[in-house]
């Protein structure tokens, strides 16, 4: 039984596809990318419906909530980490920071949501990542 266990784990550990970098071989990563056809007027349009297990959610106050994975998740609760060109957003602050940016001057968005791709982030991104870049003209 011990050999068996030893050859188990001291298996060679495969290689990625030639011309895949490590970022395309991470699970739960939603890229977007807005162009002028897609009609939204607010980056929360941008968001909602685009991204799978991505909810927008407008509460009563007017603020927005985000949330990953839904109430299905391990820790529930918590919203993901919001980060806008390499700035983190506070959970607070993230319906006012979603809002004073326009649709136009998004680059792209990327929405992590598994534990190998916001490990990065430690416990920060224990509820996913959403990352913004603008565009720097």
């Amino acid at each position: 039984m011990a050999t068996l266990a030893v050859l188990a784990c001291g298996g060679r550990r495969a290689a990625p596809k030639e011309g895949v970098t490590p970022d395309q071989t991470t699970g739960a990563v939603t890229a977007l990318s807005p162009t002028a056809e897609s009609g939204a007027k607010t980056v929360e349009e941008l968001l909602e419906g685009r991204v799978p297990g991505l909810e927008v959610l407008h509460q009563p106050n007017g603020d927005l909530e985000l949330r990953i994975r839904g109430t299905n998740s391990l820790l529930e609760g918590g919203p993901p980490l919001l980060v806008i060109d390499g700035m983190s957003v506070t959970p607070q602050n993230v319906g006012a920071a979603l809002r004073a940016l326009r649709p136009a001057d998004v680059r792209d968005i990327q929405v992590l949501k598994d534990a190998s791709s916001t490990s990065v982030y430690g416990s920060a991104g224990a509820h996913g990542v959403i990352l913004i870049t603008t565009r720097r003209e």
